[in-house]
């Protein structure tokens, strides 16, 4: 067997494959779930419920920026795999300026909590025990520089494994893999130790304070999501820029040659140990706001991870790495790409509960299944579509084809 890739592209390949990875991997995955006792007409309207679901938004929202920062670094063969522990880092700093910078909450008397009740900027969060939130900066100002900070953050997070990798030469697969556990296993000293609150609640469950309500995101008027305007706001931004540096400027360039041949950046006397690090922090950079909107526009405050499994970050940062694949690392299919994950995860969800409500306590498959039976499906089908599209298999036999 003879394999070589074509030199001639399939025509309309970049949309055919994805489109055709969809229809196969889902009716793949209908065979399989009907083969557990899923309904055929339960599986098809929860599916095409899924991609009109406005729950669906949210999750687009996050993996079109996570996407769209990691494949920044993919085109240059740089493999961020640390976007969980980038993310991570984003929602402590966002947090520590949420609850102990722009607001700080403070202990006072019970018989002066009606005082408060009234105050403008001021937030009972404890009433039991006399915890109030005091606003200290104008909520505009303050989720701006929580944004910012968050994206500080996961940059500098991600140029460790970018120096390693460009000055040590150690692969950055392994090296942001292991960052993403060290992130969350800082995340519980800090929320357990200096940043746990003083509340009833932080100090039971060990987690900050709650977020004062002046500084928490403000969302869409969508019912049925939790989308936030600075979400939508931050993935336009962010797309927009990858797009960008990717084909207008001399950046975006040399990270394709370093994708594809480097050392012709190294025969022009090109600097690659720069790119590299670039690549990984600039990723890291945009990674990271993604921890601010999910402290400030979803949780609203940070808690002790107690399963690494599932960690707050909702394991976007991993799912983001196949939706940089579907979208064959061209940042222009990205918000597609995210469209599809987004909705069969809501899909497996929605089918999850259906089937609750129909088996009761016989069902006998996970909504985690459900979900990754339908991306998995997706995937496998959209790799061996791509090797048989971008490759061409002879078979030889007796020297002759």
């Amino acid at each position: 067997m003879v394999v070589t890739r074509r030199i001639k592209p399939l025509r309309y390949g970049g949309i055919l494959i994805p489109l055709l990875s969809l229809v196969i991997g889902i009716v793949i995955s209908q065979l399989i779930l009907f083969a557990v006792g899923v309904p055929p007409e339960m599986f098809y309207s929860t599916l095409v419920g899924g991609f009109v679901a406005p729950q669906m938004l949210r999750i687009f929202i996050m993996l079109t920026i996570i996407g769209a920062a990691l494949v920044f670094s993919f085109t240059g063969s740089i493999w961020n795999i640390g976007a969980e522990g980038q993310i991570v880092w984003g929602m402590v700093f966002s947090a520590y300026i949420g609850v102990f910078v722009a607001a700080h909450s403070i202990k006072v008397p019970l018989n002066e909590l009606s005082k408060y009740a009234s105050m403008p900027g001021a937030q009972i969060l404890d009433s039991t025990y006399g915890v109030v939130s005091i606003l200290t900066w104008n909520p505009f100002i303050a989720g701006l520089v929580m944004v910012l900070v968050a994206a500080l953050a996961g940059g500098i997070w991600a140029s460790i494994a970018g120096a390693l990798r460009a000055y040590l030469n150690i692969d950055e697969v392994a090296s942001t893999l292991l960052l993403n556990y060290i992130a969350y296993y800082s995340l519980n000293q800090l929320v357990t130790g200096p940043m746990r609150g003083i509340s009833v609640q932080a100090a039971q469950f060990g987690r900050t304070d709650a977020l004062n309500n002046a500084l928490t995101f403000p969302r869409l008027p969508i019912p049925g999501t939790t989308v936030t305007s600075v979400g939508v706001a931050t993935a336009i931004i962010v797309f927009v820029i990858v797009w960008f540096i990717l084909k207008y400027t001399s950046l975006g360039l040399r990270l394709k040659i370093l994708g594809t041949n480097p050392k012709v950046l190294l025969a022009s006397g090109v600097n690659t140990k720069k790119y590299i690090l670039l690549a990984l922090t600039i990723s890291g950079i945009l990674a990271g706001t993604v921890g601010a909107i999910l402290f400030a526009g979803d949780y609203f405050f940070l808690g002790k991870i107690d399963n690494i499994v599932s960690p707050p970050t909702e394991n976007m940062g991993y799912t983001a790495i196949l939706v940089a694949w579907l979208a064959m690392l061209d940042i222009r299919a990205v918000p597609i790409s995210a469209y599809i994950f987004a909705s069969l995860m809501q899909a497996g969800n929605t089918l999850q509960l259906n089937l609750a409500s129909v088996m009761g306590s016989h069902i006998i498959i996970s909504g985690a299944a459900i979900k990754f039976t339908l991306i998995g499906m997706v995937l496998l089908t959209f790799s061996v579509l791509r090797v048989l599209t971008e490759y061409n298999v002879r078979f030889i036999k007796g020297g002759k084809r």
